[in-house]
């Protein structure tokens, strides 16, 4: 095994290590995040409190109605049984009557407005509530899936740290700083393969003739002059 194809099987495992712990950062976020799930609640919440309230509503003019009715009959009985004397005191009894009457029969419509956006309100109500059952069984399964694949790529995770383990005793002590530091500099990637053994596989850039060269020995690092990556090349 050569100097630089050690250093290239390293990446190539350290690749796979960061691309499962990167996926499994997602798989966490994605676990958390129930925006969506809240965003539904409150939509169930903003619709059950205006069922609640058109409810109220419906209630308290049927209350109401009901008093307005029980008012004039009450009058309306007194002035039959000849227990309110006077013709200027029944005639004002006889108006009351006529005015609470004409109050119930308002409240009566307004009640019927009520009771229809009642209806509305319940069906929002009953609709925001089936669309909150479906996202929570959605999402249910979407986090079953998520944490079935957490747990594959976390049982992965082992054998690949034994395997960078392996790798990384093959490859020259003196070359390991040089690696780390590129590994952190350049998104994870510090070793390139070379494709048609002479174009930069990372920023695909021609190299030069020289450094064309240089790669085919196999025995020293040779860096690629545009990204700084460490050039690989495969015999």
């Amino acid at each position: 095994m050569s100097r630089v194809s050690a250093l290239f099987d390293l990446q190539q495992t350290d690749s796979k290590i960061d691309s499962h712990t990167a996926t499994i950062t997602n798989l966490d976020s994605a676990i958390a995040d129930t925006s969506v799930l809240d965003g539904v609640r409150a939509a169930v919440g903003t619709a059950e409190a205006a069922f609640v309230t058109a409810r109220s509503r419906l209630r308290e003019l049927e209350a109401t109605a009901a008093q307005q009715e029980d008012h004039a009959n009450k009058l309306e009985k007194q002035l039959y049984e000849g227990r309110i004397k006077g013709q200027k005191e029944m005639a004002a009894a006889q108006t009351e009557i006529d005015t609470f009457r004409k109050l119930k029969k308002e409240t009566d419509d307004e009640s019927v407005e009520a009771m229809v956006g009642l209806e509305d309100a319940e069906t929002v109500y009953n609709e925001a509530k089936e669309k909150l059952a479906a996202t929570e069984a959605e999402w249910q399964r979407a986090v079953t899936a998520y944490r079935e694949e957490r747990s594959r790529l976390e049982a992965e995770l082992g054998p690949l740290n034994a395997e960078r383990q392996k790798h990384l005793k093959m490859v020259m002590p003196p070359d390991i700083p040089l690696y780390e530091k590129l590994r952190q500099q350049k998104q994870g990637v510090a070793v390139s393969e070379v494709l048609y053994g002479k174009i930069c596989s990372k920023c695909r850039m021609e190299l030069p003739l020289v450094r064309q060269r240089e790669i085919k020995g196999g025995t020293a690092i040779v860096t690629c002059p545009s990204c700084g990556r460490i050039l690989y090349h495969k015999f």
